[in-house]
């Protein structure tokens, strides 16, 4: 039965996929991406009982870095699969390197409505001489609005376009409801961090909780104390995620302060429900637990632009390598986490980075191939 219903929802896309058979949707057909993605977000079946919540699934991408064609290739996939995806986020470095390069978004109309958060690179106006300031990552919260929250056209800014819940003015912080799903994503910007934004973030979990709302957070850096690696290929074996010290005064922190992950270990222990935070910045895929937070995992998404070298693997373009994102199903009814794959699935070291499940709830990995 579960074959047959595969097969059905695989033939309603076959006249999409038969009129498009270029780009990305070469190398993802329905019949790779949908059985794992069907099989993650499955309802658990118990007599008697009414089904539990539905799964959420996000597409989860980071570091951009001005690559429009990616991008397009991102939204196209994303439209092929809309109604297993609910929604694609970014979680940073949209534009190729400083604050006043073009945003991508600005210049690929089919991706107006993916999520986006605010990066370092989306805040850097010290362009040559950022190595001698001290603070090269200076653009200003409302410029970093301007940039990646509203676009230049005004009338039209790309929030509007995301169904978020903004709390006014000029930062790049928000959150999303999927009632359906009973799951919040709370979104942050990291580089702006401050008193107003952590008693936001502090009300807008307590609010999760006294709904019965799944967290799953997203944000540009990975944690200030760095993170205990989940072996496997969706774990660099020679690139570490070690503790950030404190900054010199006047510097600008290069991590996410650990007073985030303090709220989150606060809103689990009046009982709250956490699956997992979204992030990016490395150019390298890492899974991990944060020390001194240990109930709470960090996945962390390989580079997807593809306009320069900084990225771990060798990244054909015209081959299915040239893409590397993730599709994450956070799953309430089975307590699952589960990171499918889309693109390079092999690291530097040919290990395999196709599927990762882990039940948030016990903490405990459950596949990691």
């Amino acid at each position: 039965m579960k074959h047959t219903r595969i097969l059905s929802l695989m033939a309603l896309l076959f006249p999409l996929f038969a009129g498009a058979q270029t780009g990305i949707l070469d190398f993802h057909p329905a019949d790779e991406v949908l059985p794992l993605l069907e099989a993650a977000r499955s309802r658990p079946v118990v007599w008697g009982q009414a089904p539990g919540p539905s799964a959420l699934t996000l597409l989860h991408f980071s570091d951009l870095h001005g690559d429009s064609e990616n991008l397009e290739r991102i939204a196209h996939f994303r439209e092929a699969y809309r109604p297993w995806i609910e929604d694609a986020i970014h979680v940073g470095d949209g534009v190729a390197c400083y604050w006043d390069d073009p945003n991508p978004w600005d210049q690929v109309p089919a991706a107006r409505g993916i999520l986006n958060v605010v990066g370092n690179h989306d805040c850097w106006k010290g362009h040559l001489l950022w190595a001698q300031t001290p603070r090269p990552y200076d653009a200003t919260p409302a410029e970093a609005y301007a940039l990646i929250m509203r676009g230049k056209d005004a009338s039209k800014p790309f929030i509007e376009q995301w169904n978020v819940v903004h709390p006014g003015g000029e930062v790049c912080y928000y959150y999303k409801d999927y009632a359906e799903q009973r799951i919040r994503l709370v979104v942050l910007d990291c580089m702006h961090y401050d008193k107003a934004q952590h008693a936001w973030l502090a009300d807008v979990l307590e609010q999760a909780r006294q709904a019965g709302f799944t967290v799953v957070a997203a944000q540009h850096y990975p944690a200030q104390s760095g993170l205990d690696a989940i072996e496997g290929g969706f774990s660099d074996r020679h690139e570490s995620i070690g503790p950030e010290p404190s900054p010199a005064p006047g510097r600008q922190m290069e991590r996410m302060p650990d007073e985030a992950f303090a709220a989150v270990d606060a809103f689990m222990d009046k009982g709250g429900s956490f699956a997992c935070w979204l992030s990016g910045h490395t150019h390298l895929d890492f899974i991990g637990h944060i020390p001194g937070h240990g109930r709470q995992l960090q996945i962390i998404a390989d580079k997807a632009g593809f306009k320069d070298d900084y990225m771990q693997e060798a990244r054909p373009r015209g081959t299915r390598f040239q893409d590397a994102f993730n599709l994450v199903t956070i799953n309430p009814g089975r307590s699952l986490v589960v990171v499918q794959r889309i693109g390079c699935n092999r690291d530097q070291y040919l290990r395999s980075k196709t599927l990762f499940c882990y039940d948030y709830r016990s903490g405990t990995v459950l596949v990691n191939e």
